[in-house]
């Protein structure tokens, strides 16, 4: 991936739009990212980040951040990158959030944040998250990642160099992603816990289900610590108990077996006292009814002899009633007959009036409607009349406009070519200026050239310009006379304002030639306008003109706004009176056809007065009301002579049935009394009671039993299944703190090197043989980085830490001794050796771009040629590596460049330099 160019709008310390051409930097080699502290050098590089992935390369600043103070309310924010990857050209396009000014009124609105990513095949991808994902899929690198290798950050590096086990350990778990396994360290020291806590938990439980054991109470519970030995003694216990249970069902059997034999006693003397007392109540039962049935059947009679009179005669005037009832419902059909037709003649005789008030109205809108048709009929072509006028106006204010718009492109060319003739005159006394200033220098570098050779010249010896071996007047060296390179540069400055000058009079004598041409067009255009007009009465003529045009058309718009108002008048009534005409002689046939039917009507109802006359002579009573009320009377006291029949039949019957029933009872009551002999009732309950004693006192003793080995059961099961449980654990609890320990590094005795800590060290010395092969030529070959070895304390982690051996000497010995050169040699090659070993982790992955970030002011002139020699070492091939500094010494090592200039109160601004 390679950058081709990059543009800054608004972002950062760039106030306006910055461009950032890369591809002028070549494609290869190194290049210097310069300028003053705060002008704005890494904020290329964040930019570029922030275009890929979102955000910025650091984190001390947001996304919406990214606004620079400097830029103007309406100045959009954005970053666009253009970068060539795998010989393919991909165009990236971000903005923040940020505030800008509203495009209607003055409030300010929130730009929210977007980013599209242009594809070489013509394909778009759009939305933050989407492009994000796209760049990491193409290029292979996530923001962490492409950070890590494209950006070497002096300061992070030392840190990365002085740091102890621990702290570099967190480096590279971000690095390397090597959280895993850390993870895992910590996933086995908790499982060991948890393990440790499972058997915690079983031993509980063991304790708890043993003080669940019931015995009895000539006994203990053993103390046995082998929990197979403790299930044993248990099982011999409740061996035992199963013995004395055989026992107490077998008394339980035969105590129930008394107890039957006494209740089928028991029940039959029962059964005997109970049939005398049923006895004495049936004796009593026909004495108390047989007076009773004897009045009930006098009250029968009475009621039988009452309904045989009255009934058949209720009857009869029933069915009259009902017969009648019919000539009701025809007297009401009648009424309400007559009541419609009164009600229609009403409706009509109302209808009527207002028909006619109608007819009379719409006859006088009629009248109305066609007197305004007349004055109107003339209305169109008045209106068209107008519009003729108004075209007419319409073309001379184009002329008048043609006229503004000519002596307004006049008075803009005077400008220009007033300010191009000025700046040709100034630019032209710069250039004699220059042409004089040229030819001395030219003499005076001449005459040093002979000062030079005058110099070395020796008597007898030939002049190697003239040949001469005399030398009377050889030349004099002067005090301050030009270098070549002085010369040089003012020949271009006086080449490029030869062709300023040249170009700047073609300028002028084009505008002169634009100047004449429209002028000519102006004075025409008057002319056709003003007839007989001078140059200087046009601007006058021309407001006169406009001023009366305005007037003019101003009264037209007014005359046809009032047309327009009698035309939709005109085109309503021609719509209206035609309809007004046709409900005219809807309404007069409307009146004409009600007044008939009214006659109709009011004859129908002298026909219904006859009818209803005849129709009253035949009712029995006023109305259906009355008739049906006393239908019901009639009705409801023949029902209750029956119901009263049925009533005292049914209680005389009852009460006799009643009596016969309880003879009957009592007789055979006698006979079963007659032929049985007497039990001991009293005995027979007390054995009762002292069976069913005795049976209760057994249950509870069984309950007991069933209860304390159900309990034992259940405690011994769950010991015996808790037993197996606590063997599993113990096992596994081992192995697991074997293994937890060995991955953490807490094993007794041994170094404190964690499983993680080992991958790292494998890392670690992959980027320590990288970094060698450049901490070596920087160094001439003095130093070179080794990992330290594990000291004799095992109490605290080690494996990460570096030594360095000084081969001038034959010393080892820490980093931390390097000064303050050597730490930043040491730094940047194993920053180097740290992308490297990045790069070649994520496979596959082509980055042609580099950064490193300051540093450089630490290092003397042979230690600086080292760092650019590696530099540019690492550039071969195909990649570009930019060093942001602001030492003054890589300016004149380095020729491809990018200045950042800054501003107090305008921003920063960058240009290309090669």
């Amino acid at each position: 991936m390679r950058p081709k160019k990059l543009i800054l709008s608004a972002f950062g310390p760039y106030a306006g739009v910055v461009e950032i051409d890369f591809s002028k930097l070549g494609e290869k080699g190194i290049y210097l990212i310069s300028g003053d502290t705060g002008a704005g050098k890494t904020t290329i590089f964040d930019a570029l980040v922030y275009a890929l992935y979102g955000e910025a390369s650091g984190s001390v600043r947001e996304s919406n951040m990214f606004r620079s103070k400097y830029a103007t309310a309406g100045t959009e924010t954005y970053v666009e990158l253009i970068f060539h990857y795998r010989n393919k050209d991909y165009r990236l396009q971000r903005n923040p959030e940020y505030e800008r000014p509203a495009k209607r009124g003055s409030k300010m609105v929130l730009e929210k944040p977007a980013a599209v990513l242009n594809l070489p095949d013509g394909e778009i991808i759009s939305g933050l998250k989407e492009v994000t994902q796209a760049v990491t899929e193409l290029i292979g690198l996530d923001r962490e990642q492409f950070t890590q290798i494209a950006m070497i950050a002096q300061g992070d590096f030392l840190r990365l160099l002085l740091s102890p086990t621990k702290e570099r350990s967190d480096i590279f778990r971000k690095i390397f992603n090597t959280g895993l396994y850390r993870k895992l360290q910590d996933r086995l020291k908790k499982e060991s816990e948890e393990t440790a806590k499972k058997l915690e938990t079983v031993k509980r439980n063991i304790e708890h289900d043993k003080k669940n054991i019931q015995l009895q109470a000539d006994r203990e519970l053993p103390v046995i610590p082998i929990i197979a030995d403790f299930i044993a003694a248990m099982g011999a216990y409740m061996n035992e108990d199963q013995e004395l249970l055989k026992k107490l069902h077998k008394e339980i059997d035969v105590n129930d077996k008394g107890l039957a034999e006494n209740n089928t006693k028991l029940g039959y003397a029962a059964s005997l006292e109970k049939m005398r007392k049923e006895a004495i109540l049936c004796q009593g039962n026909i004495q108390k009814n047989t007076s009773l049935v004897r009045s009930l059947r006098d009250n029968y009679e009475q009621i039988k002899q009452k309904y045989d009179n009255e009934y058949a005669k209720i009857i009869e005037v029933v069915t009259g009633i009902k017969d009648n009832l019919p000539a009701y419902d025809e007297f009401e059909n009648i009424l309400q007959e007559e009541k419609k037709a009164n009600t229609r003649i009403n409706i009509l005789s109302k209808e009527t009036q207002n028909a006619a008030e109608k007819v009379k109205k719409l006859k006088e809108k009629i009248v109305e409607g066609k007197k305004q048709q007349t004055l109107l009929q003339n209305v169109l072509v008045q209106k068209e009349e107008c519009k003729r006028q108004e075209d007419v106006l319409q073309k001379q204010f184009e002329d008048l406009q043609d006229l503004a718009v000519k002596t307004e492109d006049y008075n803009a060319i005077l400008l220009k070519y007033k300010k191009a003739r000025d700046t040709y005159k100034k630019e032209q006394a710069a250039q004699l200026l220059v042409h004089a200033e040229a030819d001395k220098m030219e003499r005076m570098y001449l005459d040093e050239q002979a000062g030079i050779i005058a110099a070395s010249l020796e008597d007898n010896v030939p002049c190697p310009v003239c040949g001469s071996k005399q030398h009377p007047h050889p030349a004099v060296l002067l005090a301050k006379a030009p270098t070549k390179a002085q010369v040089e540069e003012i020949k271009k400055r006086r080449q490029r304002l030869d062709e300023q000058v040249s170009r700047l009079s073609v300028q002028a004598g084009d505008l002169k030639g634009q100047l004449g041409a429209i002028e000519k067009q102006v004075l025409e255009k008057a002319q056709y306008l003003f007839k007989n007009c001078e140059r200087g009465e046009i601007k006058a003529k021309t407001a006169a003109l406009c001023t009366r045009l305005a007037e003019e058309k101003k009264a037209l718009q007014q005359k046809l706004l009032e047309l327009q108002k009698k035309i939709v008048l005109k085109e309503k009534l021609d719509k209206e009176v035609p309809a007004l005409e046709q409900e005219y002689e809807d309404s007069g046939e409307k009146v004409r056809a009600w007044q008939q039917e009214i006659a109709v009507l009011s004859a129908n109802i002298e026909n219904i007065k006859g009818k209803k006359a005849e129709k009253v002579k035949l009712l029995l009573y006023a109305n259906k009301q009355e008739a049906v009320q006393a239908l019901k009377a009639q009705e409801s006291y023949a029902a209750s002579l029956v119901k009263n029949v049925d009533i005292a039949q049914k209680n005389f019957l009852e009460k006799e049935n009643l009596i016969n029933n309880e003879k009957a009872k009592l007789a055979a009551l006698n006979k079963q009394l007659a032929n049985s002999s007497n039990g001991d009732l009293p005995q027979l309950q007390e054995e009762h009671d002292r069976l069913l004693a005795k049976k209760t006192d057994l249950a509870e003793q069984l309950m007991v039993f069933n209860i304390r080995m159900a309990a034992n059961g259940k405690a011994l099961a769950d010991i015996t299944k808790q037993k197996d449980i606590y063997e599993d654990l113990t096992a596994k609890y081992i192995w697991q703190l074997d293994l937890a320990q060995t991955v953490s590094g807490m094993q007794s005795g041994k170094s404190k090197i964690t499983l993680e800590t080992y991958i790292q060290m494998k890392y670690f010395d992959r980027i320590i043989e990288r970094a060698n092969s450049r901490f070596m030529v920087m160094s001439a070959g003095q130093y070179e980085l080794v990992r330290k070895v594990a000291g004799q304390d095992l109490r605290s982690q080690s494996g990460l830490e570096l030594d360095v051996i000084d081969h001038y000497n034959g010393s080892r010995r820490s980093v931390k001794t390097l000064s303050g050169g050597e730490s930043f040699k040491a730094s940047l090659s194993l920053a180097l050796g740290l992308a490297d070993e990045i790069q070649s982790s994520a496979g596959g992955i082509q980055l042609d771009t580099m950064f490193v970030d300051e540093g450089f002011g630490s290092l003397d002139e042979e230690s600086l040629e080292y760092a650019i020699s590696v530099l540019n070492s690492l550039a071969e091939g195909n990649k570009l590596v930019g060093i942001i500094s602001h030492v003054g010494e890589l300016k004149q090592r380095i020729d491809k460049q990018i200045r950042v200039s800054k501003k107090p109160y305008s921003g920063s601004y960058a240009e290309v330099i090669n």
